[in-house]
């Protein structure tokens, strides 16, 4: 199995222009893509007609909102050679899937200057999903006209999903559930988060994460990589809670914790976060990209452990649930490490920003 993921190297004058580089250099892997999901979605109770129209709805808002992502998606899809509406269902897969199919992703984590080995500060992600996707990732580097050059991973055919950026801006994210989420429209999680890491600042960062318009909830970890300062929000259809550092560290999962109350889901276990948090306070004031790499091969209260096999090789590939990627941001030396597959079998790899 090969140990690295597709790198899209992107920098068009226009949002039209990147998004056709990206569509070109991954086409088979977002083409790819489209099949799996129309797999899926078909076999899960909604028609393929059914799903592009439920994704197609989200076009209007996102042109009001944010008119130049909508023109690097478009971009993408041309490139590819599929449809917009296709494109759409890659960029609107965590809204379908979240309401009501309840996929559970993702360990996340801060740790800022006064907790690591040498002043620097970190974001980090266990990616937890589907087998099928594993070989369908890709890192993406792209660079705007305006010299802001952004580094992340996502899923082929999707905007960056998390990573960070040359000014500093950092971003992960991990499904959460709420009693308000619907079947609604807003804007997509992949929209917005690719506009975060375009912010010039965290303070503009922050603000699109806290006031933009959402039908379902996805908690949105911020980082500082210039001054050193992270903001764990719970954003739901209701509005947002916010989660500060404790000594400089800062992890999620899958469940709220500001409002346990408004959890949805409340028959899942609540422990990675806390088993996260106490790996690394373990090491505080030590903590390095090694010791973060071990914390994220930790199999305590396996299945659902911070370093996920929950898969079934048996299975459709698009069932079960595995770690399929491992991500740590270095802001000092803008470098990301990524691991692709389970940490605990795989290598993490130094890409530069």
């Amino acid at each position: 199995m090969e140990d690295r993921f597709q790198l899209v190297t992107v920098s068009g004058k226009t949002p039209l222009e990147r998004g056709l580089q990206y569509g070109e250099q991954a086409a088979d892997k977002i083409q790819a893509g489209v099949e799996n999901y129309r797999h899926y979605f078909e076999t899960h109770g909604r028609t393929w007609d059914e799903t592009l129209g439920y994704a197609a709805a989200y076009l209007p808002t996102i042109e009001a909102v944010m008119p130049e992502i909508l023109e690097e998606a478009k971009g993408i899809a041309q490139g590819a050679g599929i449809t917009l509406e296709e494109l759409m269902v890659l960029n609107t897969r965590y809204e379908i899937t979240q309401y009501p199919l309840r996929p559970q992703e993702c360990t996340t984590a801060a740790v800022l200057p006064e907790a690591s080995s040498d002043g620097r500060t970190y974001l980090i992600k266990n990616w937890d999903y589907r087998p099928g996707v594993l070989d369908k990732i890709v890192i993406v580097h792209l660079e705007q006209p305006d010299g802001t050059k952004i580094l992340g991973q996502t899923e082929a055919g999707q905007l960056i999903r998390e990573g960070f950026n040359s000014n500093g801006v950092g971003l992960c994210n991990n499904m959460i559930e709420s009693i308000y989420d619907t079947a609604g429209t807003g804007i997509p999680v992949t929209f917005l988060r690719r506009r975060v890491l375009a912010s010039k600042t965290f303070e503009e960062a922050y603000g699109w994460l806290v006031h933009s318009k959402r039908c379902v909830s996805n908690n949105m970890l911020l980082v500082d990589g210039r001054f050193g300062r992270a903001v764990d929000i719970e954003a739901h259809p209701g509005g947002v809670d916010q989660l500060k550092p404790v000594d400089g560290i800062l992890t999620h999962a899958n469940h709220f914790v500001v409002n346990p109350e408004i959890d949805r889901l409340t028959d899942r276990r609540k422990n990675r976060d806390n088993r996260l948090a106490y790996l690394l306070r373990k090491h505080w004031g030590a903590i390095d990209p090694a010791v973060i790499m071990e914390c994220m091969k930790d199999h305590e209260y396996a299945p659902e452990a911070i370093c996920n096999h929950k898969n079934d090789p048996t299975q459709d590939p698009m069932a079960g649930l595995m770690t399929v990627a491992s991500l740590i941001c270095d802001f000092k030396n803008e470098t990301a490490y990524i691991c692709r597959g389970n940490p605990c079998q795989g290598v993490y790899l130094p890409y530069q920003l």
